[in-house]
């Protein structure tokens, strides 16, 4: 859980500690030079760090909702975009202005665009930068894409108190704020995502190995799916 230190300073290393800790190595995909933006220099550090992980790692490009091996130019309400990651449906799109906006500028704003491929899409500006967007992108996306899971019913907020002493919260805003809002929390070989309010919560656990979901018995949870 170390990469969980670095957040605050440094999101790019914390993404690389994530993504080579997460998932197993395996054969490398072919290096490729060709980029709709560009020379791959012309992207952003954090998405030309992205790829270079993809290359280590390339289940990251297996996503249910991919970051797109090569991004793609398009237009909106709020001038150009570069597209980085489509939702699987293809109802959402994630993108950054392009040209950037300012001059040098290194860690640029995320715009989520609801139905882009309507004449006036919905465009919002996510919370996170890029390069801490890309890690809570890659945090939801590796719990989708796990093979052991597990998922409560929603329960009483007050049922999480045991949680707490085991989980590290991770310091990101809620992801998807107008769905679930769901916060990331840590521990050793596990991922969990939390979406709450005052009086209900809802817990999606991830693991590696499905011996890490069996502990979890212990809290009484009433599961929708359980791979323990």
């Amino acid at each position: 859980m170390d990469w969980v230190d670095h957040l605050e300073t440094d999101p790019i290393r914390a993404l690389e500690s994530f993504v080579l800790g997460w998932f197993p190595a395996e054969e490398a995909e072919p290096t490729g030079k060709e980029s709709t933006a560009g020379e791959p220099d012309d992207l952003p550090e954090a998405l030309a760090a992205f790829h270079r992980l993809a290359r280590l790692r390339p289940a990251v490009h297996r996503f249910r909702n991919p970051v797109l091996k090569q991004p793609r130019r398009a237009s909106g309400p709020l001038g150009g975009r570069l597209v980085f990651a489509v939702d699987g449906d293809g109802t959402r799109d994630w993108s950054i202005p392009w040209p950037p906006q300012e001059l040098g500028e290194v860690d640029p704003r995320v715009w989520l665009t609801e139905d882009p491929f309507l004449a006036n899409p919905e465009t919002i500006i996510e919370e996170e930068p890029l390069s801490r967007f890309l890690l809570q992108y890659t945090l939801y996306e590796a719990m989708n894409a796990a093979l052991y899971q597990a998922w409560t019913y929603c329960m009483p907020t007050a049922r999480l108190a045991p949680l707490w002493s085991m989980l590290r919260p991770v310091p990101l805003s809620p992801f998807l704020p107008a769905e679930t809002a769901e916060k990331f929390f840590v521990a050793p070989g596990l991922l969990t995502r939390i979406s709450s309010d005052e009086n209900e919560a809802a817990v999606v656990f991830a693991a590696l190995h499905r011996a890490t979901l069996t502990s979890l018995l212990e809290h009484g949870f009433r599961w929708s799916r359980f791979d323990g």
